[in-house]
């Protein structure tokens, strides 16, 4: 198989087949070297898939994004990743609110909708074939019960020149939207259109590409066609066909771009029923209305993956999932800048920078502009999430400043902040803490809870000095967030308490409005609090100072705690240095006492009956 290698001096993404006329095709890749300009390298291929002389370079530009629907030249438009050409016909994905649609302009004019739901599709795919056009893209609605859910499967539907939508008459192998462990989802596709009318299915599982044939028979085995290891792939498989009949496929491995040669699709067209158009149900999360008397509480999910690191699905979906889905108030996708092989360049990270502005509605939601810095695991400084006060901010990579301390400071000095993560797993980076370039730490997420070791919630990893409590107890100061760190697997391959992992930790935040400007402010002031993923309000406060403030305070002091849940709170409680200071067990949804405390610090923990906690940011007094 032949490979086009990366190298830390040339870092290739985003592969474009295009078949020449007498024989071979040519191969688009971005590249991008490290420091300087982006450009599209060119390659001729055999029709083997064997490069044939040296490559050239056109397209020299400080950032290239994606590609032109239908034609190999690039565009700086994250809308083109919704639409995909081919001769002459259109597929376009629409996303209104909760409702997602896949719609098809034939050349002759007019347009068609192929399916619509309550639910997310994206990555759009054409190809013509005789008497109409295959469409192909992938959604999170259940087949069975037409409700969203968290895996993506691929979908395809034929469309003939009258605009009837059909799909294949026997279901597609190996779909399954309930699988557990490491590979999960089929998304990102590809098709190719053999002369009898079969079909070639590519794209992207959670950890490998496949290729999965469609003919007269059915669905055949999908077969894999990379080395299924983890790491940061590419999103899609290029696939075309040449002159001689066969295929060739190329997508962006753990090692560069891979290109294979595969016989002609064939077995005779598929055998197609009409298709479905409006599919689905939405059962929307229940809105959080309450009787709640303390300050306005907005929830967001601020660390998660996508298919730009070592996630699955586009960068739009994060922002569309939690909005319309779970109704949060805030989100951030957070992709690693640097992790197996993969670097985001600057046209890459202008991409996801132009999908988050898109998606931010001031007063209505939020986004945040963020990354992960993917430091080495303890004794190194660990993960940490980088959130930008706004686009136009270069990424720092840990390939570049590898050190904590350094890191803090140069983002710091963009008006920026971070936060460490997984902290008993990859470590707490104490050397480099800041406390105002790192004002706070997530303490839950999908690998689990970090409060304290042997933490009722569990939790990945053994590094127990690196937990939260064990180093505010040294004089450390910082406040609390949580997140998901999803990267879209159920039980996130097998290391998640929850099946949903985008509902395993949320960031709330004491602020009056829904805009980016003021999440931030009021996450850098420690106005802020982490619950497992419950949308618990808590509100704790002394002599009227919220949580997260520093207080030149000598003796004890009164602390008082209100709290709401989603169902009867168990315990509240009021923690120090020293353990629990002050309790109760209102054993009902609201919570509302106060303790007495005399300590260097004191944070509140809530849990409730079903096992959801949340604990506030501390609020720290300066002794005399």
């Amino acid at each position: 198989m032949p490979l086009i290698e990366q190298t830390p001096e040339r870092y290739l993404r985003s592969p474009r087949l295009e078949p020449v006329a007498d024989g071979g095709a040519l191969l688009h890749v971005f590249a991008w070297g490290g420091r300087d300009e982006e450009c599209v390298l060119r390659f001729e291929l055999s029709d083997e898939g064997a490069v044939e002389g040296e490559a050239g370079s056109t397209d020299h530009g400080a950032a290239i994004m994606t590609w032109a629907p239908g034609v190999s030249h690039p565009i700086n438009d994250p809308l083109a990743e919704l639409a995909a050409e081919h001769q002459g016909w259109r597929v376009e994905v629409r996303h209104e609110g909760r409702r997602s649609s896949v719609v098809v302009a034939p050349p002759s004019g007019g347009e068609f909708v192929v399916w619509t739901a309550l639910g997310i599709a994206a990555a759009p795919c054409i190809s013509v074939a005789p008497g109409g056009a295959w469409v192909g893209f992938h959604h999170d609605v259940r087949e069975d019960t037409g409700v969203p859910d968290i895996a993506k499967w691929i979908a395809i539907r034929f469309v003939d020149m009258e605009g009837m939508v059909f799909e294949p008459a026997g279901p597609m192998t190996d779909r399954d939207r309930d699988l557990d462990g490491e590979e999960q989802g089929f998304e990102f596709p590809a098709i190719v259109v053999g002369d009898d009318g079969a079909i070639d299915l590519f794209g992207r599982g959670s950890h490998t590409m496949y290729r999965q044939r469609l003919n007269a028979d059915g669905f055949a085995a999908r077969v894999r066609i990379d080395d299924a290891q983890w790491g940061c792939r590419g999103r899609r498989v290029t696939a075309a066909r040449l002159a001689n009949g066969r295929t060739l496929a190329a997508w962006r491995s753990r090692k560069g771009i891979r290109i294979e040669s595969f016989d002609e699709p064939s077995g005779g067209a598929p055998k197609l029923i009409e298709a479905k158009i409006e599919v689905g149900e939405f059962q929307p999360t229940p809105a959080h209305v309450t009787a709640w008397s303390g300050p306005q509480v907005l929830f967001g999910d601020i660390q998660q993956h996508s298919a730009h690191s070592d996630g699955v699905g586009s960068a739009d979906e994060a922002y569309l999932r939690a909005r319309y889905r779970y109704g949060d108030d805030f989100a951030a996708l957070t992709d690693h800048e640097s992790f197996l092989g993969k670097r985001i360049g600057p046209g890459e990270w202008a991409y996801l920078q132009a999908v988050t502005e898109r998606h931010d509605e001031p007063g209505e939601f939020a986004t945040i502009v963020a990354y992960e810095w993917t430091g080495k695991s303890y004794p190194g400084p660990g993960h940490k999430c980088i959130y930008l006060p706004g686009p136009g901010f270069p990424i720092i990579s840990r390939d570049d400043v590898p050190e904590g301390r350094d890191i803090v400071q140069q983002i710091s000095a963009q008006g920026a902040f971070t936060g460490p993560h997984h902290i008993g797993w990859t470590g707490a980076d104490v050397p480099g803490h800041d406390p105002e370039g790192q004002p706070v730490w997530e303490i839950c997420s999908c690998h689990g809870c970090y409060e304290h070791p042997d933490h009722p919630l569990g939790y990945r990893g053994e590094l127990n000095d690196q937990f939260a409590k064990p180093l505010l107890d040294t004089g450390m100061r910082f406040g609390f967030i949580a997140n998901s760190d999803s990267h879209g697997l159920l039980w996130h391959h097998g290391e998640c308490r929850k099946r949903d992992p985008f509902r395993t930790g949320l960031t709330a935040v004491i602020c009056a409005t829904r805009t980016r400007e003021a999440i931030l402010e009021a996450i850098r002031a420690r106005r802020c609090y982490a619950t497992s993923g419950a949308k618990i309000l808590l509100d704790v406060h002394v002599a009227g100072f919220p949580m997260g403030s520093e207080l030149d305070i000598d003796g004890p002091v009164e602390v008082h705690a209100r709290a709401l849940g989603t169902t009867d709170i168990e315990r509240i409680e009021l923690v120090t240095p020293d353990g629990v200071a002050a309790s109760d067990e209102p054993r009902s949804p609201s919570a509302s006492f106060a303790g007495e405390v005399d300590a260097p610090y004191v944070y509140c923990r809530v849990t409730q009956a079903d096992g959801e906690m949340a604990w506030s940011s501390p609020i720290f007094f300066n002794r005399s």
